[in-house]
């Protein structure tokens, strides 16, 4: 029977609608989207390419295969399977999977159904998300995820991000490579090796472990794969591996709190080793069912789970003796029932395990900590490494030989000793290619060595085949102007001085070495570190800055110091260099808030000008237009634009730069680029989570945007910004910046302001990355984009950029047939016009002086029929309570200068004459007038509340208040002043005129209205005397005559002059 999902608020968010917000926006008004139908939309794509360097530590993260002469190590999110060709090359194939990716074998997690195999997305994917791609390739039926997911360029959530890869293995026949993954929800990754296989879509996925996988381990006959979870997961699985389709079922499991270093097969039986631990474990026997068997259990076995329950995997712990304290760190067999294991006190013990009853004994003291040990089938010997970088190979008859065998000597090596080079470079791995030697070492370098140069006592040379890497965190790249000696591309830089120079392939083309300054007395924590390192087009040098504030100058041919100065009190953040027509100039910031300009004329490094602008850290500079403009930002949030300008001084030159304008910012700027169609654009990026366009010569803001996605509200910090031009009919204008908020490198759609991709590789912060364009060997017209990124966890990523064009089918469609039949837009569907006029254009049309009543404005116009009708309707007698309001409301009506359809009868309704009660008696057929007439009275006094000379601008009232102001203030300026007034006889005639026509209007508001002198105000009169004489005659007088005199009366003449009033003043 089927069974449906229960419904939760989070299934029913799901859909098309899912990216609707709940929390409102800061806006009320709804803006439309920056996509555009007729906009040809992009998607974007990138492709790792090449790895360079390691984040391998511990044993757990290498493993070697003799047969195939390869090697598996970890970068960052990926795992790295190198080959050793026969002219001892060595190759990389790389392989990682997307938190989304479905493996070719589904397998289901035994201990949680409700967990999908997957990492859970909490957001929903349509299938329209999936779009079309010409490079969707298809591996046994499933597709593949990096093709899927690529064109879905929404952010992963912290829990889907992918993750830092810590252990692989190798399977003994070549076939599997399994990685395991660390931090939440890990999984065990079964790739092929396959050289057709795709590298992003694994055969299977294991996802029993919650916190991290530590060590895995193939069986010798490939058929049993053993998983390790960390000391807080705390269970071992054993999972048979399925040799035709690489699918992998659980077969045992048990729980294992120990610290485990190291753990390899005996035979069929397991080796764990760690702090003051060896285990055994042993494979519970396995009974195969005939079929009739299996029929039955098929029928009485059927419950919720299709997988039948792990059996327990039992384990017993090796006697330990006197190296009850040691840490062992690492185990590897020499034969189906035996094994080495190496201790940090230089202990070599034999593990015998032949007659079922394992048996551990010290057969060898070696004088150094064992970090590594490798089996060397071919010489039957072993390879021991440990600190100091050194080795020793230890033969297997030594091993076996009975005179060696004593059991658990008690003899220690002296401590001491090894305290003493505790912090020298250590071997952490080994592993054997037949004969070659791979070692890698805790600065994360890699060397392969012929086995034939390597002596007993260690005696090494190195070898040509090394794999070049930086061994500490990477802080930045530069591009390299070509040609150039080195025939390189770009170059990067680490903290303690190193400079490697690569090309486009990840091909190491040189490596150099700078010397920093360091101070005895200071800490680990406060050493000094290589910041920038910057060169120019044919300047033949480079320009090194360190975190103490020194700059210097070195000769690209024999890296020899030719200039030097301390430029800033602390760490200098930036270096920008600009050729000038004989001399060079060099600009510095630093944390110390200042912006330090050099020359560097022949050999003479000179400081010609310091910028003391800013009040925070200055984070980056930049040179435009040729050296015409100086730009920096800076932690205070503001971005100071200077110019350049020059005078003579003795026969020469003299260049300084001076502010022209400072744009200020809500957050702090982080990183800053030019558009390069256009040097007057900058784009800044600032902590706000905002990418910023800007036109430099007025510092004006063009445009901002979100650096987030457009199907979830989080956005992101970008750092390092890097703009690449539009390709006409090919790519538009594209951002590629760093997140160190997720560690990952985005690409934006400028013209769109959209995410187009955003991929994840490192498992540190990424501090700097870098755009390569070329043409494309294989098509001329095409232009090639490479990006390189590098990272604090020492990993070098080189990554394919690919932008395509991305037209849905219905729109190329319709797209045609409106190029043959042009079709002439409707007009109902344009948007509606419209003009509104602000305060003081409207100021214009009332002007006291120029009044013209006879013509009514747009926003006194209402319909003469609607008010015609209500006016009627409140003739009846206003409750005391609407009179009382009425007398006591503020200054007359100056929204209706003009007599309107209402006006006659409301300024009727409070006349003081006889006939006035009379026009209020409301009509006998409605004997629920009185509610009906109270109800429009109110309606009618709203209106007019409305109107009142408060939310009036350009009234008399208005003007005359600000009258009265101009005079006071002219007044006090008049009594302080002793110039004499040219106008003054004008003054006098315009303010005696003013005074008789106040004077004129107050003696008539008292007596009549009709003192008025404008013929315009005696039409209106005449108009309201009419209308007030007609209304008497209505059929709905008589009724309302006795209830009405005394309320009618009371206080009228007062409203009447007020409303009298009312007219003469807005006329």
């Amino acid at each position: 029977m089927a069974t449906t999902a229960p419904l939760s608020a989070k299934s029913k968010l799901a859909g098309p609608s899912a990216s609707l917000k709940i929390t409102p926006s800061n806006s009320p008004i709804l803006r439309p989207g920056t996509r555009s139908p007729s906009k040809t939309s992009h998607q974007s794509s990138l492709s790792l390419q090449t790895v360079i360097g390691t984040t391998t530590t511990t044993p757990n993260g290498f493993s070697s295969h003799d047969q195939s002469r390869s090697f598996a190590l970890c970068a960052g999110s990926a795992a790295v399977l190198a080959e050793l060709d026969e002219n001892d090359n060595i190759t990389q194939r790389f392989f990682r999977a997307r938190p989304s990716a479905t493996s070719v074998n589904p397998s289901t997690s035994f201990y949680n159904h409700s967990t999908p195999p997957a990492t859970p997305d909490p957001r929903s994917r349509s299938l329209s998300h999936i779009r079309s791609n010409p490079h969707l390739n298809l591996h046994n039926g499933s597709p593949s995820s990096e093709a899927i997911d690529s064109s879905s360029p929404r952010g992963w959530s912290s829990r889907e991000r992918i993750k830092a890869v810590t252990s692989v293995s190798i399977s003994p026949n070549g076939r599997f490579l399994a990685v395991g993954e660390t931090g939440y929800n890990p999984r065990v990754l079964i790739f092929s090796t396959a050289r057709d296989a795709l590298p992003d879509v694994p055969l299977s996925i294991l996802n029993e472990h919650t916190f991290g996988v530590r060590s895995l381990a193939f069986s010798p006959d490939s058929q049993y794969l053993a998983t390790l979870g960390n000391p807080n997961d705390g269970f071992l699985f054993i999972w048979t591996i399925n040799l035709k389709n690489g699918s992998a079922k659980l077969h045992s499991a048990n729980k294992c709190t120990s610290f485990i270093k190291d753990m390899c097969w005996v035979g069929q039986s397991l080796v764990t080793t760690g702090l003051r631990h060896v285990k055994v474990w042993r494979l519970p026997t396995v009974i195969r069912p005939v079929s009739p068997t299996k029929t039955r259990l098929n029928i009485e076995g059927a419950g919720p789970s299709p997988n039948p329950a792990p059996k327990a995997l039992s384990g017993r712990n090796c006697l330990l003796g006197a190296l009850g304290d040691n840490t062992f760190t690492c185990v590897n067999s020499i034969s189906y029932n035996e094994a080495v294991i190496g201790t940090d006190s230089g202990a070599v013990c034999y593990l015998d395990d032949r007659e079922g009853s394992q048996k551990m004994i010290t057969v060898k003291q070696v004088g150094f900590s064992i970090t590594s040990l490798a089996v060397d089938f071919d010489q039957e010997s072993i390879w021991l490494g440990g600190r100091g970088r050194q080795m020793q190979r230890v033969p297997f008859e030594v091993l076996r030989s009975p005179g060696s065998s004593t059991p658990m000597s008690p003899v220690r090596l002296d401590k001491s000793a090894l305290d003493k080079k505790s912090k020298t470079p250590a071997i952490t791995c080994m592993g054997s290619l037949n004969s070659h030697l791979v070692t890698v070492e805790s600065t994360r370098a890699i060397h392969v060595y012929p086995i034939d140069t390597l002596g007993e006592d260690g005696e090494q040379e190195e070898g040509e085949a090394s794999m070049p890497a930086h061994r500490d965190p990477i802080l930045g790249i530069g591009r390299m102007d070509f040609p150039n000696d080195l025939s390189a591309d770009f170059f990067t830089w680490s903290r303690n001085g190193s400079v490697n120079f690569w090309d486009a392939q990840g091909k190491c083309r040189g490596s150099k070495n700078i010397d920093i300054d360091q101070f005895p007395a200071k800490e680990d924590d406060a050493a000094n570190e290589l910041k920038v390192l910057r060169t120019a087009e044919n300047a033949g040098w480079f320009v090194s800055a360190d975190k103490l504030g020194v700059l210097r100058i070195f000769s690209n041919s024999d890296w020899s110091c030719l200039n030097e100065a301390r430029a800033h009190g602390g760490e200098i953040t930036d270096v920008v260099i600009q050729g000038m027509d004989d001399t060079w100039l060099i600009a510095s910031s630093g944390r110390d808030r200042m912006v330090q300009l050099f020359e560097r004329r022949d050999t003479e490094l000179q400081l010609i000008q310091t910028m003391d602008d800013h009040v925070g850290a200055v984070g980056q500079l930049m040179f435009i237009n040729e050296g015409e403009k100086l730009l920096s930002c800076s932690a205070d949030r503001t971005v100071v634009i200077r110019e350049r300008a020059t005078r003579e001084v003795d026969g020469g030159t003299s260049v300084a730069y001076l502010i022209s304008r400072v744009i200020t910012q809500k957050s702090s700027p982080v990183s800053m680029a030019l558009c390069p169609d256009d040097s007057n654009i900058l784009y800044l990026s600032t902590m706000d989570r905002c990418v910023s366009k800007f036109d430099i010569p007025s510092g004006h803001q063009i445009h901002c945007f979100k650096a987030s996605d457009s199907e979830t509200a989080d956005a992101v910090v970008l750092s390092s910004l890097t703009i690449a031009p539009e390709i006409s009919g090919q790519t538009p204008k594209v951002l590629i910046g760093v997140s160190s908020t997720d560690k990952s490198i985005r690409v934006y759609d400028l013209e769109r302001d959209q995410l187009l991709t955003g991929e994840f590789g490192h498992t540190e912060g990424v501090t700097d990355v870098l755009l390569l364009e070329e043409r494309d060997k294989s098509d001329g017209s095409q232009t090639k984009r490479t990006v390189v990124s590098a990272g604090m966890d020492g990993i070098l990523m080189i990554w394919n950029l690919s932008v395509q064009q991305q037209v849905s089918p219905d729109l190329i469609g319709n797209t045609r047939e409106d190029e043959e039949n042009p079709v002439k837009e409707l007009t109902a569907a344009r948007p509606p016009l419209r003009k509104v006029l602000s305060r003081s254009e409207l100021a214009g049309f009332q002007r006291p002086d120029s009044p013209n009543p006879t013509t009514p404005t747009p926003i006194r116009e209402h319909s003469p029929t609607l008010l015609r009708k209500l006016s009627r309707l409140s003739l009846a007698p206003s409750s005391l309570k609407n009179h009382a309001v009425s007398e006591t409301s503020s200054p007359p009506n100056r929204l209706s200068p003009t007599p309107g359809p209402g006006t006659p009868q409301d300024r009727r309704r409070r006349s003081p004459s006889p006939v006035s009660p009379k026009s209020k008696t409301p009509t006998p057929r409605k004997p629920h007038s009185a509610r009906t007439t109270n109800r429009r009275t109110s309606l009618d006094f709203r209106n007019r509340g409305k109107t009142t000379p408060r939310s009036e601008f350009g009234s008399l009232d208005m003007s005359t208040e600000q009258l009265c102001r101009s005079l006071r203030a002219y007044r006090k300026k008049l009594n302080g002043s002793s110039q004499r007034m040219q106008a003054q006889k004008e003054l006098e005639r315009e303010l005696s005129l003013t005074l008789r026509i106040v004077g004129g209007r107050g003696q008539s508001s008292d007596e009549s209205a009709e003192t008025e002198t404008d013929s315009s105000g005696k039409d209106v009169e005449r108009e309201q005397k009419q209308s007030y004489s007609a209304m008497p005659k209505s059929p709905r007088i008589p009724h309302r005559m006795p209830s009405t005199p005394s309320l009618r009366h009371k206080g009228a003449r007062q409203v009447s002059r007020s409303r009298s009033s009312d007219t003469n003043e807005d006329e």
